[in-house]
């Protein structure tokens, strides 16, 4: 069904030249994105014992130093890659993403030392990148605002079975290759192999699947540093600030989720005599309960977002994840059956965070150089892993290995509490535009 807009799919209107090819093969690419980026930190504790042979504090401040890496790389080109998109078309950019991730998965295991496993890391922090940006501007791309909140709600639905599927099946390999004779060494590589050659599917469905050419907003071709000042001076509109701030907070809390958990409760099962193999294959278990969870939150989500206001879902959102973060932070047995239900609303609150933070910014960036702002919000986001990971993992090694998730979760009731403040600062604003024209209109004509 047509609309003036461009076409009706379904529940959600596309925006003018988007067809429905260009819908699913963003639903498929939504599917590998974020569970192929995850993959990377949560096979990181097997390959840290097999290869490595790390101590469990060791693994932690190693792990928050490769996260803090990654994001280092992010922050530098996460904002120009968005900009890089309005000149050289989306699809370039998110192919091109998901062939230097299929690279970094293939060097990853064949590392001889820290510092080189660190190299590949930040080789692979440049297509996460290019993928996150990607993902974030082509769903602001295809929706009109009406049907936003929609499509940003099916996106993440999406990423939610990915990320389950994904993850569930990387957790399991290592058992299923070691139990046909394969050596450690041999099962880590191979494992690592694998999902490298899982990424050639998205990056084959973005490179033809996708809308071509660049956005219409932007034929003028402005320079690309111009179009990259877009992003920044679009803070001043305290609802794109806000969002800004989300991405710090929202972004953190996955990586703490991607980098520390399954890290926790291996050594956890390791301590408790259980060989490293079965224990990872354990704490997927949870990871999966989890990601399950947020994926049916995510397809209840999607019938709210567009009803409410998008600062108040914000506030509502960060408060549900840090009261997941924060019970998971506090759990007296991590391995207990009380921790499925807390795995469980962990990843409703993963999703509450990520998702109202994607709407929100999807809604407050104009049209005209969207991608630079989306940019620089995934460049905030970035620095939010980048906080979250330095500090959770000198934490993890220090305190507890459940600090991360302390940090998040006391993190997210700081932005719930500033959505507040954003939320009531702009309705009375809006209140007493509304005030002053009404008596603009009363007021008689000068004689």
């Amino acid at each position: 069904m047509n609309n003036p807009n461009g076409i009706r799919y379904g529940i959600w209107d596309l925006s003018p030249g988007v067809t429905p090819g260009h819908f699913k093969a963003l639903l498929a690419a939504s599917y590998f994105a974020i569970g192929i980026m995850t993959l990377v930190g949560n096979l990181q504790p097997y390959l840290f014992s097999t290869m490595f042979h790390l101590s469990s504090a060791e693994q932690g401040k190693l792990s928050g130093d490769l996260g803090s890496y990654n994001e280092l790389v992010f922050i530098v080109i996460a904002g120009l890659l968005g900009a890089a998109s309005d000149k050289l078309g989306r699809r370039r950019i998110f192919a091109g993403g998901f062939l230097v991730m299929a690279l970094a998965y293939v060097l990853y295991p064949l590392a001889p030392d820290r510092g080189t496993l660190i190299a590949y890391r930040m080789i692979f922090a440049v297509g996460a990148a290019a993928v996150s940006s990607m993902l974030a501007t082509v769903l602001a791309d295809y929706a009109i605002e009406k049907s936003r909140g929609k499509l940003v709600g099916i996106a993440f639905f999406c990423n939610g079975i990915g990320i389950a599927s994904l993850i569930g099946l990387g957790t399991a390999l290592p058992k299923i290759i070691q139990a046909s004779g394969a050596s450690p060494e041999q099962t880590t590589r191979c494992a690592y192999w694998s999902v490298a050659a899982l990424c050639l599917i998205p990056m084959l469905i973005v490179a033809f699947g996708l809308k071509p050419g660049v956005p219409a907003q932007l034929q003028k071709r402005e320079p690309l540093l111009t179009t990259a000042r877009i992003g920044l001076a679009a803070a001043r509109d305290p609802r794109v600030a806000l969002g800004y701030l989300s991405a710090l907070v929202s972004r953190g809390d996955l990586a703490i989720i991607s980098t520390f958990f399954l890290l926790w409760l291996t050594r956890v099962g390791v301590e408790r005599g259980v060989d490293t193999a079965t224990a990872f294959k354990h704490a997927g278990i949870f990871f999966v309960v989890a990601q399950v969870a947020a994926t049916f939150w995510a397809a209840l989500a999607i019938t709210l977002l567009d009803k409410f206001d998008r600062v108040a879902m914000l506030a509502f959102g960060m408060l549900l994840a840090a009261g997941s973060y924060l019970l998971v932070g506090f759990i007296d047995d991590p391995l207990g059956p009380g921790m499925y239900l807390a795995s469980a609303l962990l990843g409703v609150g993963e999703m509450s965070g990520v998702l109202t933070s994607q709407s929100l910014i999807g809604q407050a960036a104009s049209e005209r150089g969207r991608g630079a702002v989306i940019g620089v919000y995934s460049a905030f986001g970035s620095l939010g892993i980048l906080l979250a990971t330095g500090v959770g993992g000198s934490l993890y090694a220090s305190w507890r290995p459940s600090a991360p998730f302390i940090v998040v979760g006391a993190a997210d009731a700081i932005l719930a509490v500033i959505a507040v403040g954003v939320y009531v600062a702009t309705r009375r604003s809006a209140g007493a535009l509304a005030t002053g024209s009404l008596v603009a209109l009363k007021s008689p004509e000068p004689r």
